[in-house]
């Protein structure tokens, strides 16, 4: 059914149909052309994007709503970050920002269409990263307008989310792990092995084949992610993503083991292991040896700790981990344990006596 006066139509196939006038020939009559999507919300504001975006530089900014402006940000970034990001960002604006706040005036958003929107989606019962990141996407596309259209943007309050400190595992559950590990090796045993003595992130160890590893260094360039049910390779989290870790000489046995063509990560049974299928092989690992819950992000952090306890420079270990800043590898990975204060604590002792 069309929506009257409005030019919008669902099509058979389940996706919505937006026409506009895209030009008025010398005769008066009208050239149509036409936007699909897959809900009426982002049809509409295709369809007005569409029909302001023409005359753009003479557009009236004073008229301009949320909706349009969102996708005009979209278009305006999709070929400057990852596809992946993308995808995230126009999913969030499409499910929440559009929805919500696409009828209202960008120069009339206020302060409390904010806190209305904020409060409204604590009551979706999503986390609180997620409304952080939905805001922040939102303060993106206001600070586009800024630049655009010389609107001024409102501030914007984000959610205070209590810092957890991220799971670490002891030595001693280290060294349980470890010896399981070795115990009764395969291949995915190998590549949390693999992840826990270099700090690669799952991706990039999913993504890993043996023509990136040689007998003295490991090279990073590229990483293994799903979208939308679809597993797809690409570049590195960032630039500084893109690394050579020195190889554990403890290793080497193991490499040798398993080393054929192709994904490390490989069996006679596929291709590739996925990061969904790796986080349930560590999750039964975990269990096995009866440490407390973990996720496969804690051995990232894990070998971040150690190298800090073994006194390998915080500048070192950022580049080891990818980091473009220091400030990420000291504020977000290393995480100091009772050992480490225990050790600290006996420094400061015997300083004072001496």
């Amino acid at each position: 059914m069309p929506r009257r006066g409005e030019n919008i139509y669902k099509r058979n196939d389940g996706r919505w149909e937006a026409r506009y006038v895209k030009e008025v020939l010398p005769d008066g009559s009208k050239k149509y052309g036409s936007v699909y999507a897959n809900t009426y919300n982002e049809v509409k504001a295709k369809q007005q994007y569409c029909m302001i975006h023409p005359q753009k530089s003479y557009h009236n900014s004073f008229n301009i709503i949320i909706s349009v402006l969102a996708i005009e940000w979209l278009e305006s970034i999709k070929n400057n970050v990852k596809i992946n990001t993308y995808k995230k960002y126009k999913s969030l604006c499409n499910k929440y920002i559009i929805t919500e706040l696409g009828n209202i005036l960008v120069r009339l958003l206020s302060a409390n269409n904010i806190r209305v929107f904020t409060n409204r989606l604590i009551s979706y019962e999503l986390s609180y990263q997620t409304i952080n990141d939905i805001l922040v996407i939102l303060n993106l596309i206001l600070k586009f307008a800024e630049s655009e259209y010389q609107i001024t943007p409102i501030k914007i309050k984000y959610l205070k989310i209590e810092k957890h400190e991220m799971r670490v595992l002891s030595k001693s559950e280290q060294k349980v792990l470890t010896d399981y590990l070795i115990s009764d090796m395969d291949i995915y045993k190998f590549g949390v092995l693999l992840t826990l003595y270099t700090g690669i992130r799952i991706g990039e160890l999913c993504a890993l084949t043996w023509d990136d590893i040689t007998d003295d260094c490991i090279s990073i360039n590229k990483t293994m992610y799903r979208i939308k049910g679809e597993i797809k390779i690409g570049t590195p989290k960032s630039i500084s993503s893109n690394r050579k870790i020195p190889l554990p000489q403890c290793l080497l046995p193991y490499i040798k083991r398993y080393r054929i063509d192709g994904y490390v990560l490989s069996t006679k049974k596929q291709k590739f292991c996925e990061p969904r299928l790796m986080q349930l092989k560590f999750a039964k690992m975990i269990n096995e040896c009866e440490i407390d819950k973990a996720n496969f992000h804690a051995l990232r952090h894990t070998f971040a700790t150690r190298c800090v306890e073994a006194g390998v420079d915080v500048k070192t270990l950022s580049e080891m981990l990818g980091h473009s800043d220091v400030k990420t590898t000291l504020n977000k990975y290393v995480h100091s344990s009772f050992e480490l204060k225990q050790q600290s604590m006996k420094q400061l002792e015997m300083s004072l006596i001496s």
